[in-house]
């Protein structure tokens, strides 16, 4: 069980992690998923990567469930469990604060929040106060481990096989960047640019994906909004693209209220898809999640879904306890999601998801419940491009975008988006594409806006290591990955049948924007998912055929052992 004692919550880096690699601080979260059951990675950034490097070691494992709420302190090869109790109902910023000031200032970290506390599906894991591995919940696996927080410190360092031909590729790459117009931009505005460019293609997930405009958008909460209050910009660590920014409220009542971020997911799931305009209520939205402890992309589709509900009359005040959950009503989402972190109220219905959320209101509820397997789709509208579906169905962890982006092809590229005809193609490309950064674990950034090829990775293994890969090997060993995957998938009873999306999806068009009339259907995905399978040398039903399973070498019933 995702929850239990016996599942692992493992804490990964890769070859580079504790280089000057470009954009390697990123660590790796594997565990059972307590949103969908099944196969659960998620990313972020910070320390940890490098500490658990100087420390000595590749990875950590945790299983099991203390007796009381604890946190593990690493320091080289000392390992300590230390009593937590007095930072357990904490928001995770105290968290870090804390070990911080009692342990080391530069220690890597790891933290949850009340979310993570209470098993909320959708809790996040923090470090470096507003860095979060979001998706999944993996924060609800360290809660249910009464594991508040982590903190690395270590004092060696690493090998590097050939040191100057590293400095020699960071070189050549840092100076590629430096012509790179969509680097440049990136650098500028970082994410928040993404709103312009969804919004421009009908992408942009409105009125709980009902939409795919929000015109009051611009200028509010897109890139140049954000740029009226940013106050810094940051980078992490061996990272020049620097995309993050700090912003602060200048006015009125959030006054004063500063964070890093938001970025695109943020602005389109608590803006435009609750038909919020007012940057400030995003922010303090983003805020709130940060130290509750949250994904912001589940926390709002969820509230997206409940005021659909609200609006039809399915739910009215008295479920939601007083809430008046009308669309662009900011200061009721803000209620909520205090009420979804404590499990209280009406905020207890909420924090199941919006999958378990439908499954217990009917009414036709689930045709408008925007997940995958059980997690909430993130904030790029299929409808706008057909790739993204096949994206979001067949990706292990459930709705996601990180490990592909049809947009890059259907949207910046040239491949027509309303169509079926080569997608699963390109999905299959782009996911081995980012599986090879993701098991380098090195940022998504410096593959798309530098942009650095899998032979370039390739390369930097090469002088980190001292072994000798071309960029077709790395894309070999994505295969097989996504192939084992898919095999831990379906024997956690994650198949073909999971593979899907909601009604409104796929039978409903847009109603006016560039995607006006325009419907996938039903038949269209099933082809493209079809497709995608069997190109993957799986069966049609999504089933890894014998011949693949020997192909890459699968066929031991160990490999696959959690």
């Amino acid at each position: 069980e995702p929850l239990g004692p016996e599942n692992v919550f493992m804490v990964l880096t890769g070859p580079f992690g504790g280089t000057m690699v470009p954009c390697s601080s990123k660590h790796l979260i594997v565990t059972k998923s307590p949103a969908t059951g099944g196969w659960l990675e998620t990313y972020s950034s910070g320390l940890i990567s490098s500490e658990l490097k100087f420390a000595g070691y590749d990875g950590l494992l945790v299983t099991g469930k203390a007796n009381h709420p604890v946190y593990l302190v690493i320091e080289n090869d000392r390992v300590e469990f230390r009593d937590a109790t007095h930072l357990w109902g904490q928001g995770a910023f105290a968290a870090e604060t804390y070990i911080k000031e009692s342990f080391h200032p530069d220690c890597g970290t790891l933290s949850i929040g009340p979310a993570g506390e209470n098993l909320i599906k959708f809790a996040n894991v923090g470090s470096e106060y507003f860095r979060k591995a979001g998706r999944g919940g993996a924060g609800a696996v360290m809660g249910s481990k009464n594991l508040k927080l982590i903190a690395i410190k270590g004092n060696g360092g690493v090998n590097c096989h050939d040191i100057q031909g590293l400095y020699n590729l960071i070189q050549k790459h840092y100076e590629k960047f430096g012509q790179s117009p969509v680097g440049s931009a990136r650098h500028k505005y970082g994410t928040p640019l993404t709103l312009n460019i969804t919004h421009e293609a009908g992408m942009l997930p409105t009125r709980n994906f009902s939409r795919g405009q929000f015109k009051r958008a611009i200028g509010k909460i897109d890139k140049d909004g954000v740029a009226s209050l940013t106050v810094a910009d940051r980078a992490c660590n061996a990272c020049f693209i620097a995309c993050s920014k700090r912003t602060r409220v200048k006015e009125g009542v959030f006054k004063g209220l500063d964070l890093e971020g938001p970025e695109y997911e943020t602005l389109a799931m608590f803006g435009s898809n609750l038909e919020v305009d007012y940057l400030p209520a995003i922010m303090k939205a983003n805020r709130l999640c940060d130290d509750l402890g949250m994904d912001t992309i589940s926390a709002g589709a969820i509230i997206g879904f409940a005021m659909e509900c609200f609006e039809r009359g399915i739910l009215t005040e008295k479920e939601t306890g007083g809430l008046k959950l009308t669309f662009g009503n900011y200061d009721a989402a803000l209620r909520l999601l205090e009420l979804m972190a404590h499990k209280k109220d009406f905020g207890a219905f909420c924090a199941q998801g919006v999958k378990e959320m439908a499954k217990s209101l009917g009414q036709g509820t689930e045709d408008f419940a925007m997940h995958s397997k059980g997690m909430e789709m993130p904030a790029y509208d299929p409808r706008a491009g057909w790739g993204a579906c096949i994206t979001y169905a067949v990706t292990p962890r459930g709705a996601c975008h990180r490990r592909a982006w049809p947009p890059s092809k259907e949207v910046l590229g040239d491949a027509y988006p309303f169509t079926t005809e080569g997608k699963a193609e390109i999905v299959r490309d782009l996911m081995e594409e980012n599986c090879v950064m993701h098991c380098l674990i090195v940022c998504d950034m410096v593959g798309k806006f530098i942009p650095l090829s899998t032979d370039d990775f390739a390369e930097y293994l090469n002088v980190v290591t001292g072994w000798h890969y071309a960029g077709e090997d790395l894309i070999n060993r994505a295969r097989a990955i996504e192939t084992l995957i898919r095999r831990i998938n379906i024997r956690d009873g994650l198949g073909a049948k999971e593979d899907s999306l909601p009604k409104r999806i796929l039978e409903e068009s847009h109603l006016e924007g560039p995607t006006e009339g325009i419907k996938i259907g039903t038949e269209n995905f099933l082809k493209m998912r079809e497709e995608y399978y069997l190109l993957r040398g799986w069966d049609k039903d999504g089933v890894p055929t014998q011949e693949t399973i020997a192909k890459f070498g699968l066929d031991e019933g160990a490999v696959i052992s959690l």
